[in-house]
């Protein structure tokens, strides 16, 4: 009995931490995760930088609106294994909230091996989703804010904000570019 208790208790605990949707980790397993990087880094089991990229799909809302919600699932769906499939083993993939993802990379050599990840990401989120062919295909792109610790923030939610701030900045430049005559 004490067995099955205990399997339950760990099964509870890992739903806690996972999105139910997409299956990735959850906004509170992300912070969790960041912040026993930021402690192995202040305690010396590391001296990497940790990378933090901050994802938020542009014109979601448009998918939802015109194609239904269970479009719009589906297309989150598709976006967290898009995702995944841009990262290492070992790097954290979560949903942060609604059409928000963020990935924790550990372990950076620099700053660029990051950049190298969010180039990857936005040319993973340019690409229509794999079941939708024409009309009924779902494409959309995705702005990627990065900050990096210990450079640009000292805690887990300052990274995030960082991030987010770095994102939206990323967002109104293309916004700016695009609108821009040549």
């Amino acid at each position: 009995e004490i067995g099955d208790l205990a399997r339950g208790f760990e099964s509870m605990q890992s739903r806690l931490r996972t999105d139910a949707l997409t299956g990735l980790a959850n906004r509170e397993a992300a912070t969790r995760r960041l912040n026993m990087l930021i402690h192995g880094h202040h305690v010396g089991a590391t001296r990497r930088a940790v990378g933090v990229l901050f994802i938020d799909l542009d014109g979601f809302k448009r998918v939802n609106d015109e194609l239904g919600h269970q479009a719009g699932n589906q297309a989150l769906v598709d976006v967290a294994a898009r995702l995944n499939s841009c990262v290492r083993d070992g790097d954290l993939v979560a949903r942060y909230a609604g059409d928000e993802f963020v990935i924790v990379l550990p372990d950076l050599p620099d700053r660029v091996t990051a950049d190298r990840v969010r180039a990857k990401i936005e040319a993973s989120l340019g690409e229509a989703s794999a079941d939708g062919q024409g009309k009924d295909a779902v494409r959309f792109t995705g702005s990627v804010g990065l900050a990096v610790y210990p450079g640009d923030a000292a805690d887990a939610e300052a990274l995030f904000k960082h991030a987010d701030r770095d994102m939206y900045l990323r967002k109104a430049a293309a916004r700016i570019d695009v609108d821009t005559p040549l």
